[in-house]
């Protein structure tokens, strides 16, 4: 960052003088004054357009790769959501990804958590959770995970679907 800034400064710079000693010799009549302005103008234009051009040739903008091997999750549908585990709750979102439920939390105490995946073959049911704004996600080995969502129906249909379960028949009196 600091070089970028060193290279627009000598550009610029250079750009300015140049200007100056070229409009001097060319319109002796004008003020020095006069002339050293516009060619501080022009040059401080042209000194950023050649800084961002030289940039872009040399992937210094808008790099924003994906180098620690994390998926793109934006790539993938999804909310934010809460997951509960024991008494704490985690705050990230809930994605769909093409196999598998993932959860992505969001960093806490400067420490990033492990995603939470739950293949949607694994999953044994969806249901309401037991708050109003929760959904609960039974595996088949027998565990519950517990998520605050937004909208919690939409959620449990979309889950059922993608784990191809049957919504069960009400319970007759």
């Amino acid at each position: 960052m600091f070089v970028r800034f060193l290279v627009f400064l000598l550009i610029w710079l250079f750009l300015t003088a140049f200007g100056t000693f070229m409009g001097y010799g060319l319109y002796p009549d004008v003020p020095i004054f006069t002339t050293g302005v516009a060619a501080c103008l022009i040059s401080w234009v042209l000194a950023i357009i050649f800084t961002v051009l030289r940039s872009v040739t040399k992937d210094e903008i808008n790099t924003q790769k994906l180098e620690t091997g994390e998926p793109d999750y934006m790539a993938y549908p999804g909310d934010v959501a809460n997951h509960t585990v024991g008494d704490e709750e985690y705050g990230g979102r809930l994605f769909f990804f093409p196999e598998s439920l993932v959860f992505h939390p969001i960093p806490k105490d400067d420490v990033q958590l492990k995603d939470w995946i739950l293949p949607y073959k694994d999953i044994a049911d969806v249901k309401q959770g037991p708050a109003i704004n929760k959904i609960q996600i039974d595996s088949k080995d027998g565990v519950s995970d517990f998520f605050a969502v937004h909208n919690k129906d939409k959620w449990i249909n979309q889950i059922r679907a993608k784990a191809n379960i049957k919504k069960a028949p009400p319970a007759t009196p």
